[in-house]
């Protein structure tokens, strides 16, 4: 296993493009704290002005950190956020890049992932894949995603892809660390069918059995499977944690399923539905709940055309 110190200065250097005399600010956490100050030792030799804000973990994905780490984020020219929860769909990371910090999440990253795996990556692939299914995200009006013997579907008509490349070099730029998605918000109200995941779930983790996602006019109606009442628990009593919000399309061919959905949800081949929040990346759902579901297999469908199957990208 690599010196955490190195892969954070490796990090830093190839996917945030930094420079010296920039500011970095690490928001990390008790659990996460090895992995956090990591990152500010690097950032520290690189020659950045770097600070690090440690909290307690978060309560779930999507929350809204404390109203001063909102604030120190986006006064940085450079966020990277090792944490339990994840910050990626919140306002204190919109909020962050809109001031023009770049921005780096890496919500549930272990030591070990954060030195084998989907980050030790050639992210030139990973770019070239990502961007060749995004531009067909953007062009596509419709998404058929197959699983096992179910079938969803969901309205794009109108929305943006967007690239998650491990690249984040510019600007208000932001995505997760180890990388490799393309991205959608789906029309809201527009989904309908059933989808089974077999892969990983936020709230739950690796799935030894799929778990059935019932959906009509956009929201989950049922759910059946081993894992029920872990994702139940997840949800939550909030609705709009149950509306969905995201369609995801894995490009990172060193990722593995680990249980941790930051890195299976970047596998190559597979594909994620996410449900709660999305009004950072073009939706129009506002909470503080985002979960992630996992496809191994996907059989996805942009306007009739196949572009994920049997574990590969066929674009």
């Amino acid at each position: 296993m690599a010196d955490l110190e190195s892969v954070a200065s490796r990090v830093l250097e190839e996917n945030m493009a930094v420079e010296p005399g920039e500011s970095l600010l690490v928001v990390t956490d008790t659990d996460k704290r090895a992995i956090g100050h990591a990152l500010f030792e690097a950032g520290d030799d690189l020659g950045l002005e770097a600070g690090v804000i440690e909290t307690r973990p978060m309560e779930r994905s999507g929350m809204e950190p404390p109203a001063y780490v909102s604030a120190a984020m986006a006064a940085a020219d450079v966020v990277v956020c090792p944490t339990s929860a994840s910050l990626t769909h919140t306002r204190a990371r919109e909020d962050a890049t809109d001031a023009g910090a770049r921005v780096a999440t890496m919500p549930g990253i272990t030591e070990h992932m954060f030195s084998e795996g989907a980050i030790t990556a050639d992210y030139a692939e990973v770019e070239r894949l990502t961007a060749a299914l995004t531009e067909r995200l953007t062009a596509a009006d419709e998404a058929r995603i197959e699983s096992t013997t179910e079938t969803l579907t969901v309205s794009l008509s109108g929305r943006d892809g967007i690239p998650s490349d491990g690249l984040i070099t510019e600007p208000g730029e932001s995505g997760n660390l180890p990388s490799g998605e393309s991205y959608i918000a789906p029309v809201e109200g527009t989904a309908e069918g059933a989808i089974a995941f077999d892969g990983g779930l936020v709230g739950v983790g690796e799935l030894d059995d799929p778990l059935v996602v019932r959906i009509e006019s956009g929201s989950i109606e049922s759910i059946e499977g081993p894992s029920t009442e872990e994702f139940r628990d997840a949800l939550g009593d909030d609705e709009c944690a149950r509306r969905v919000a995201e369609l995801g399309l894995g490009t990172n061919p060193a990722a593995e399923i680990i249980g941790t959905v930051l890195e299976d949800e970047k596998v190559y081949g597979t594909c994620h539905v996410a449900f709660g929040d999305n009004h950072g990346f073009g939706g129009t759902i506002e909470c503080d709940s985002h979960l992630d579901g996992i496809v191994l297999e996907p059989e996805v469908y942009l306007d009739d055309e196949l572009v994920v199957s049997g574990g590969d990208v066929v674009v």
